[in-house]
């Protein structure tokens, strides 16, 4: 940590890096949509020749019974017409498999397994967390997702493709909910904003399109996935310590220091200790806290079900907008590309205004990205329904109604870090998680909706965002820049840290960057 000068920001770069690495293992989670391509036109070989043929609605590539599109070609035009339909963007798991084509698959695809991977991740890995540690949990989560990743494209069989995939929905779950918690435990409160714009979920997404890309199909894209996993792996299993907020809120003093300590090595700053919390005779134990107990606690309710009313719309909207938008580009990568690129730039610029807007806080990016959401969903519905869909105006509403009802995550994950305190911090994310992928499957039966009546997709995604609007206005309580000690006891509890959580790692932190500066 040589590179920059001594300072807590060498930390803060260092955990921005590795939670954006930590992404590009959760990004899998939107995998299927490459592992299910399957292209819109196709051509066979039959005994009367090269038959191409629009692929149906069902997405089965099997059937030679339909009419070949390149009928009324001959010569150089019938060659070009079968190599224009015969193109294809990606080799897929499906289409390897033809998992379309299978009575028994077609409706047990790979997402769903891995969705229920995730689901019993969450249900079990954050209850874990807060017993065992954020660092434990997350390596654990990290040693069963990455080696399923890359076993689930090793065998030439489906049910094992099948198996690791829930398996490194496990993983996933880990990395998702505990490397939250561990992350943002870790960071500078002032920092926690840009931990989740700078280090996004839609770099990530750029990141694992551009490996589809250039793989070019799904079992080499599999590998070099879990390649490039291990580098989260090898910097949380080598070089950063346990969240010493989770130690100290545990009475383990001396390991908490040690963590401490370690982050001010990092840093390169001297290390001051501090004194143990004073000893209380007589003191009862202290009890337990689990989801049953912050029920209550009026509080702690108000604020967990404000976090799953947010977490479940958001996840049904913002999964059924990316499920259905794989045609508001007429190339697949284009869009694909589109999606990752504009949100992140959005990201991006929020971090860099949440330092310099203090008016920007939790509550007004929730209420305002999601008003923003509503009114370009009214605007593709409109277009759709005066036949616009294709043209440059449709690709842009519905981009910025992706956009904005993405960006509704950013207060979805600071809230449950923020408004919960830490003995159930990762517990309550994970429940959190869990409502989100009950609202994930929920989507997926929605999006079928699609092939009937379009609109009805979005005005799904209109209704459930008021009613999100709604319930933030009365019920959201405002966290930015909250000490996580003291979160979850109101308001007035959830002062400002004042950078606090970071510079108490050595008081003289300050004086030594100034120093710097000056030389």
């Amino acid at each position: 940590m040589k590179l920059l000068p001594p300072g807590i920001y060498r930390v803060d770069i260092l955990i921005l890096i590795s939670y954006q690495m930590c992404h590009f293992f959760s990004i899998q989670q939107l995998f299927p949509i490459f592992l299910n391509y399957t292209p819109k036109t196709t051509c066979v070989d039959t005994a009367k020749g090269k038959v191409c043929y629009n692929v149906p609605k069902s997405k089965c590539m099997q059937n030679e019974n339909y009419p070949s599109v390149c009928r009324n070609f001959t010569g150089n035009d019938l060659q070009n017409c079968e190599l224009e339909k015969s193109f294809k963007y990606y080799q897929s798991a499906a289409m390897e498999y033809d998992i379309y084509c299978r009575p028994g698959w077609k409706d047990f695809r790979p997402a769903f397994v891995q969705y229920v991977g995730v689901l019993i991740g969450n249900i079990i890995l954050g209850y874990v967390a807060d017993q065992i540690g954020r660092r434990k949990t997350f390596i654990i989560s990290m040693l069963i997702g990455i080696p399923s990743l890359s076993l689930s494209a090793a065998f030439d069989s489906i049910a094992s493709f099948y198996f690791f995939r829930a398996l490194t929905g496990i993983g996933i779950a880990g990395t998702m909910i505990v490397g939250w918690a561990y992350f943002s435990e870790l960071v500078s409160p002032h920092q926690r904003f840009k931990l989740r714009t700078f280090s996004n979920w839609a770099n990530a997404r750029i990141m694992l399109t551009l490996v589809a890309l250039l793989t070019g199909e799904w079992r080499l894209s599999s590998h070099v996935c879990a390649a490039i996993s291990l580098i989260t792996l090898a910097i949380v299993y080598f070089v950063l310590p346990e969240s010493h907020i989770w130690l100290r809120k545990k009475g383990r003093h001396e390991e908490a220091e040690a963590s401490r300590k370690r982050i001010a090595d990092l840093a390169g700053i001297d290390f001051e200790p501090m004194e143990p919390p004073p000893k209380v005779e007589n003191a009862e134990p202290e009890k337990a806290v689990n989801i049953l107990t912050v029920f209550k606690n009026p509080q702690l309710r108000k604020n967990i079900l404000i976090l799953w009313i947010m977490w479940f719309i958001t996840g049904m909207t913002a999964y059924l907008t990316d499920l259905c938008g794989g045609d508001m580009t007429s190339n697949f990568w284009v869009g694909q590309f589109l999606s990752g690129i504009l949100l992140s730039l959005v990201r991006i610029a929020m971090g860099f205004a949440d330092g310099y807007l203090p008016w920007m806080g939790r509550r007004f990016v929730m209420l305002c990205s999601q008003s923003l959401a509503v009114v370009f969903f009214a605007c593709v519905i409109s277009f759709l329904l005066t036949d616009q869909k294709g043209q440059w105006f449709y690709t842009a509403a519905y981009l910025s109604a992706f956009v904005f009802t993405s960006i509704v995550w950013e207060p979805c994950y600071l809230c449950a870090s923020e408004l919960m305190p830490t003995d159930v911090r990762a517990t309550s994310t994970a429940s959190c998680s869990i409502i989100g992928r009950f609202a994930n499957i929920g989507a997926s039966m929605l999006s079928g909706l699609k092939t009937v009546y379009e609109p009805g997709v979005h005005m799904i995604s209109i209704s459930l965002g008021i009613i999100n609007i709604v319930a933030a206005y009365f019920m959201l309580e405002e966290t930015k820049n909250c000490s996580l000690d003291k979160a979850g006891g109101g308001a007035k509890a959830a002062e400002k840290a004042n950078e606090q959580e970071m510079t108490d790692l050595i008081k003289k932190n300050e004086e030594l960057e100034e120093d710097v500066e000056k030389k």
